[in-house]
């Protein structure tokens, strides 16, 4: 059976850190049935994307929907604020990353600090998005006012939901807080009355260049109408290339500022990742298989302990029924034993 430690356990699904033949994976075992799109996981799972979790086994066991992927040594953006130069550069990553999914008709659909990790090696900086194909609006606080009314993720959603992740990035914070999912829905449609630039200078964290290299980026992402919106995801990483520009010198400004955090605060994170309880709960055929080969142990247990009864009776009924008796007796219970069957619920091997 595979080796299993929970990593986190929340109201949409149990996480869990799997060895499978030495190579971690991640399982995100959810609590609800269909609990996905199966056939963008499908798709995901078929490509190979550097910014995309590389997915491993999917489907649906027990009642409850299941994802098993590569496990991603790095660190979620949730547990992050980001300087706005490395934000940036993380946003223009993401932007290259969801083009390429765009040329296969696949779309995020749930853009949130938690889907997106943040992994560093050979001294790149790597978002990588996970989670795909959720079914519903996903994160109320990144969800694009479309999304509430049932339409499906595109290109123009997962904008606005780029828009809200980069003032999480920067802010800390999320910039809609609301009660509920109508709350939610009433504060998307109302975005425009945000006055987000005013938000970052009230809050005195950043810079008078910062606000301004900003700005067209609220403009072009943070609408309620899609059709306010950019035109596309290339328009997004021109804007996002001059805002880089009017806040670093160029590229090379640009990476040792983003190799200077990683190192100081993505390295030092990814170290300190440990599983927070060990638990065998995996939702595969390796663990069907290892209840039934319990379930057979106990029966031959029990087997076992009949026999010793039997014999037992019979030892003190020797008198009544003679050897011969005696002997034929334990064969005929001895041979109901030759099957499992005689003790197991085979309901159970099922």
């Amino acid at each position: 059976m595979s080796e299993s430690e929970l990593l986190h356990s929340g109201g949409e699904a149990d996480i869990y850190v799997v060895s499978e033949k030495g190579r971690p994976c991640i399982l995100k075992w959810y609590k609800a049935k269909n609990a996905f799109d199966t056939e963008a996981i499908r798709k995901i799972a078929a490509l190979e994307e550097v910014g995309v979790y590389r997915v491993r086994e999917f489907g649906e066991r027990e009642g409850r929907s299941f994802v098993e992927y590569d496990y991603l040594p790095g660190v979620s953006c949730s547990e992050l604020k980001l300087p706005v130069v490395v934000a940036l550069y993380v946003m223009r990553k993401l932007v290259k990353t969801l083009e390429a999914l765009k040329a296969h008709q696949l779309f995020h659909g749930d853009l949130n600090p938690g889907n997106i990790i943040l992994t560093f090696a050979d001294g790149a900086l790597q978002p990588v998005l996970i989670d795909f194909g959720i079914v519903g609006p996903g994160a109320l606080a990144y969800a694009a006012p479309e999304r509430f009314q049932g339409k499906p993720a595109d290109e123009k959603s997962d904008m606005y939901s780029l828009g809200m992740l980069l003032f999480r990035m920067v802010f800390g914070s999320e910039l809609v807080a609301a009660n509920g999912y109508d709350g939610y829905a009433s504060a998307s449609l109302d975005i425009d009355r945000r006055d987000i630039s005013e938000a970052l200078y009230a809050s005195g964290k950043f810079t008078v260049q910062e606000i301004s290299a900003l700005a067209p980026l609220w403009k072009a992402m943070v609408r309620a109408d899609a059709d306010a919106r950019a035109e596309d995801l290339d328009e997004v990483d021109e804007l996002l290339e001059i805002a880089l520009s009017e806040l670093a010198v160029g590229d090379v400004s640009v990476q040792k500022a983003v190799r200077e955090y990683a190192e100081s605060e993505i390295v030092e994170k990814t170290r300190q990742k440990v599983p927070v309880e060990s638990k065998n709960a995996i939702p595969s055929g390796t663990e069907q298989k290892q209840k039934k080969f319990s379930y057979l142990k106990v029966s031959v247990l029990l087997g076992i302990v009949l026999i010793l009864i039997v014999l037992g009776l019979v030892l003190l009924n020797s008198g009544k029924k003679g050897v011969d008796d005696a002997g034929a007796y334990i064969l005929e219970k001895s041979r109901s034993l030759e099957s499992p069957d005689a003790f197991v619920d085979t309901n159970l091997l099922k």
